[in-house]
């Protein structure tokens, strides 16, 4: 069960691409719902209780400004877009959650309640009960959305990707005598025909070679990186970087597919699938062409 949720985690999510967007469209629906529904006791019935729901609306765009706009600026590492994770994203969202009822809390504390004396532990409570209940429906919004975008631009990339391999015009082989050494920093070492390489995976300290030796496909691990892998075949235009983790022989590309996780690689007589991020999409396309 545990690693079956770890695997969960670990899949890749789409980015918002649009926070800004995302900002807006939060400020709407808090003031939708709380103009509308009048949830938790609000009424809008003064002009005083106008200017209590444009307080909420200005704390609502403070705290989605800075976990959607401002935390990726500064934590870039964690907002990687090509390590970003159903993981990470629930991490953020929930980051998002305790950022917001922190605001109200202190907006309805500090400045409606005027610090009166029985708000505590009531007060408190419903505060943080509304944050949840409420933010949970544009946190919704924003994921459905962001999900849709991401599957349709992954669709259409991969078309792309497909119609460009439809058209491509088979490669020759490379002659069986230009063979290419690849070695890591021990004493372990593989020759061989560069065209038989099909992908290069990365695995901590190491990398998987997988590659063709008569009808079967094999993997030769070497201790090296995969950015050393990346140099060693730089003179080698069938090779590209298409993931943090992966190089692939574009030679032996059959298809790719898109969704909204992501883009995916077939390969002829390969049954894993290769991923590409988005960082390296350009020069796969480039390379294609």
């Amino acid at each position: 069960m545990k690693n079956k949720t770890s695997k969960y985690l670990s899949q890749p999510a789409p980015v918002n691409e649009k926070p800004w967007l995302s900002v807006l469209l939060c400020v709407a629906i808090v003031i939708f719902i709380l103009a509308i529904f009048e949830p938790f006791n609000f009424k809008l019935n003064s002009l005083g209780q106008v200017w209590v729901l444009v307080g909420f609306a200005l704390v609502t765009m403070l705290v989605t400004s800075i976990a959607f706009v401002l935390f990726p600026k500064i934590f870039t590492r964690f907002y990687n877009p090509d390590k970003w994770t159903i993981g990470r994203s629930l991490l953020n969202n929930a980051l998002f959650l305790i950022i917001m009822g922190i605001g109200v809390v202190c907006y309805d504390y500090f400045i409606i309640m005027k610090q009166l004396p029985e708000y505590f532990p009531m007060g408190f409570l419903i505060d943080l009960f509304a944050v949840l209940t409420i933010g949970i429906v544009p946190l919704s919004i924003i994921t459905i959305i962001t999900q849709n975008s991401a599957l349709k631009r992954n669709l259409n990339s991969s078309k792309e990707i497909n119609q460009i391999l439809s058209e491509r015009i088979n490669p020759s082989s490379t002659k069986e005598d230009d063979l290419i050494s690849l070695s890591g920093s021990t004493k372990e070492a593989i020759n061989i025909d560069p065209e038989d390489i099909l992908y290069i995976e990365s695995e901590g300290n190491y990398v998987n070679v997988h590659y063709r030796q008569g009808d079967k496909i094999i993997y030769k691990q070497l201790r090296s990186t995969i950015k050393q892998m990346e140099e060693s075949l730089q003179n080698h235009s069938m090779f590209i970087r298409c993931h943090r983790a992966f190089i692939v022989n574009i030679n032996h590309i059959s298809s790719a597919q898109g969704n909204a996780q992501g883009y995916q690689l077939t390969l002829s007589n390969v049954h894993q699938e290769i991923p590409v991020s988005r960082t390296y999409l350009k020069n796969l396309k480039d390379a294609l062409r």
